[in-house]
């Protein structure tokens, strides 16, 4: 289910604290028979991350709430190695405004590291 209610500055209804991702930068996401995908992360709490998708990105025809995924995550730090999170999407909302206008936020929940 996509979340469509236009937001440019969402209320906050997570119990978290977010914070602008310093140590994540970006992850990728493969699923079978499509390229590999890579993400700007907009933020991070202790247990979940957002990323950023296009609006008309095709990734968005082949994720939903609810999925589970191995997501592979990149630090700024590029000497660091990337790290593997199986997490499920939570949510995906359409941003409407602002500087993100006409892309989807997606939060995943990390399950297991």
């Amino acid at each position: 289910m996509i979340d469509k209610t236009p937001t440019e500055n969402p209320a906050e209804r997570r119990s978290e604290i977010r914070e602008n991702s310093e140590k994540m930068q970006s992850l990728e996401l493969k699923l079978p028979n499509l390229p590999i995908y890579v993400f700007k992360v907009k933020d991070t709490s202790s247990k979940g991350i957002c990323f950023l998708v296009k609006g008309d990105s095709d990734i968005l025809n082949h994720i939903q709430v609810g999925q589970v995924l191995n997501m592979r995550f990149h630090a700024e730090d590029i000497t660091n190695q990337s790290e593997v999170f199986i997490s499920e999407i939570r949510h995906i909302t359409k941003i409407d405004k602002g500087t993100y206008e006409n892309h989807q936020l997606v939060g995943l929940m990390i399950l297991e590291t």
